[in-house]
């Protein structure tokens, strides 16, 4: 059912691709910022360097990645790839946050080498989660200082679809029947960009465009500051994973997405630039809920390590000695141990506000 969960696969990857700078800059500690603490000036480094990971040719080989186009869809296919291992598995879920640490911070070294010097930067939802009219009318939606707003209307739910348009929210147990969208990015720095992977588990080569769908009752329900606090509140990792990862971390996801939207792709996801932004957040949260009480979550991880193993019978748990892996994306390997402090030249980087 998971046919990459295997040494034999992540051993020929690792030895195919090339290796990616394993350091912190040499300047100190990178800071990560919200969207909209960065001059215009950053603002438009940060795009152009999304834009030339989009004309870089990859470094995964068509035999791993026969859909691969550009070095953005390294990061496409990697987490395409690995969807299966690392979401699924809330119910003391454990290397969902360890592994999007890692693949952000692989993602953060290609965009800095792209000419961006900073931080990835995160968007901080619960800013706009007040009402359906912050939420529309976010700066993140600018076609100048932004991403690009929501796609044009399409009808149909899940279960009654447009013909043949990709329905990206098949695998969410509930009908969004008051999406507002489902087109194309209509304008912005990204506007009609199109990947070449997915929709869902596929890596194989598919042209298709970079669609929004706005679900504002969705977003407002989960990304607000009172979802924030109850994460914040929780006692271990445990209850924090299962408490934040299918309630801000959804939002953030469904709300843009839809039913017909990139981001609600459980798999294809990262083909919207937003998304290394949406989880530069989620990253956030855990750093803050970390930073809360460091002598002891520096080393708290739980969870299950085969998907959906709610009994632990399968696999046992995620330990601090478990390997999460970054291949396509970047030839990493890395044991949670080495993730759960940012400020280690491991990983290097802090955010420039918590929650």
């Amino acid at each position: 059912m998971y046919p990459f969960w295997n040494a034999a696969f992540f051993a020929t990857l690792i030895t195919a691709l090339p290796l990616l700078v394993d350091s912190a800059p040499s300047d100190g500690l990178v800071v990560r910022k919200e969207w909209r603490s960065l001059t215009t000036v950053e603002k438009s480094s940060y795009i152009d360097a999304v834009k030339c990971m989009l004309r870089k040719p990859p470094l995964t080989s068509k035999s791993v990645l026969p859909g691969v186009q550009n070095r953005f869809e390294d990061f496409l296919g990697d987490h395409i790839q690995q969807a299966n291992l690392t979401h699924f598995v809330s119910s003391f879920e454990g290397h969902f946050y360890p592994f999007h640490r890692l693949l952000l911070w692989a993602y953060e070294r290609e965009i800095r080498a792209c000419g961006f010097d900073g931080g990835q930067p995160y968007w901080d939802w619960s800013l706009d989660a007040n009402s359906t009219e912050d939420f529309l009318n976010s700066e993140m939606w600018d076609p100048d200082t932004g991403f690009g707003g929501n796609g044009a209307y399409i009808a149909g739910t899940q279960d009654d679809p447009a013909p043949g348009v990709p329905v990206t929210a098949a695998s969410f147990p509930f009908n969004l029947s008051d999406h507002t969208g489902g087109g194309c990015i209509p304008d912005g720095p990204f506007a009609n960009m199109t990947i070449h992977m997915g929709p869902g588990p596929s890596t194989e080569f598919n042209e298709w465009c970079v669609r929004r769908d706005f679900v504002p009752s969705q977003f407002l329900l989960s990304a607000n500051s009172t979802s924030v606090a109850a994460a914040m509140d929780q006692p271990d990792f445990g209850w924090f994973s299962q408490q934040s990862e299918m309630t801000t971390h959804n939002a953030g996801h469904v709300g843009i997405g839809g039913v017909y939207g990139v981001l609600t792709d459980v798999w294809a996801s990262p083909g919207d630039p937003l998304f290394f932004l949406h989880h530069a957040n989620i990253d956030r949260l855990w750093w803050s809920w970390q930073s809360k009480n460091l002598s002891t979550r520096l080393t708290d991880i739980s969870g299950p390590v085969v998907p959906q193993d709610w009994s632990n019978k399968s696999g046992g748990n995620v330990t601090l000695d478990f390997e999460v892996h970054v291949g396509a994306a970047g030839n990493l390997t890395r044991r949670i141990r080495d993730l759960m402090d940012i400020r280690q030249p491991t990983l290097g980087y802090v955010y420039e506000s918590l929650y």
